[in-house]
């Protein structure tokens, strides 16, 4: 899935890669806009910040982010299951709650992390716009002007939460989804408020990276 059915008032901002030391920041600005969002965590970050997991719970959603952000078609089908499974595991203990959501790194699927994903009651989560944070000399100007040139009904939103471009850009993301009379939801909100289309269900990107 990669958007929602762009009928309602509704976005979904979304965090890979964390959590981490400028991720507090990330919270403080949502609950200051009345927003909520998605953290796709990566598994062995967990245990090092695992108050901040339950922040992120408390408030958001939380997904799976592989345990060490891996690039899923390198691996046989028992690394796959690792990848997928220790992660589960870190967050449920710390959370008591098992997630639902995963986003594969790089945006990189195989058919071991498929069939592994849909085991674990796993729906792979894309993105419809990519904020460009991770890109050499990516700072918040560049970052914040890529997102709201398209910020739109159903848009799912690609951030880092480890990247500061993208906390430095959030304020200026996040008068305008206000501006432009959006609401800032979780993934699970935005299924249930604006249920995607059935091509937003399943999509192979132009290049071909994850079915």
């Amino acid at each position: 899935m990669y958007g929602g059915g762009e009928r309602g008032r509704y976005v979904a901002l979304t965090f890979d890669d964390g959590p981490g030391r400028y991720t507090p920041r990330v919270l403080a600005l949502l609950a200051r806009a009345d927003a909520r969002a998605t953290f796709f965590v990566v598994g062995d970050r967990v245990r090092y910040w695992p108050g901040l997991v339950r922040a992120e719970l408390a408030e958001h959603a939380v997904g799976n982010h592989t345990w060490d952000h891996a690039r899923l078609p390198g691996l046989g089908a028992r690394a796959t299951h690792a990848e997928l499974s220790l992660t589960q595991s870190a967050i449920v203990r710390i959370t008591g709650v098992r997630p639902l959501l995963f986003r594969p790194p790089y945006e990189l699927m195989s058919d071991a992390a498929a069939k592994m994903a849909r085991a674990l009651g796993l729906t792979v989560i894309l993105w419809s716009v990519d904020s460009g944070d991770s890109a050499p000399g990516a700072t918040a100007d560049t970052v914040a002007r890529t997102v709201i040139a398209h910020l739109r009904p159903g848009a799912i939103v690609l951030m880092h939460d480890i990247r500061p471009a993208s906390v430095a850009a959030l304020p200026r993301i996040l008068r305008a989804v206000t501006r432009l009379r959006l609401h800032a939801v979780t993934v699970p909100e935005l299924v249930a408020l604006d249920p995607p289309s059935h091509p937003q269900l399943f999509v192979t990107r132009p290049s071909g990276r994850c079915p």
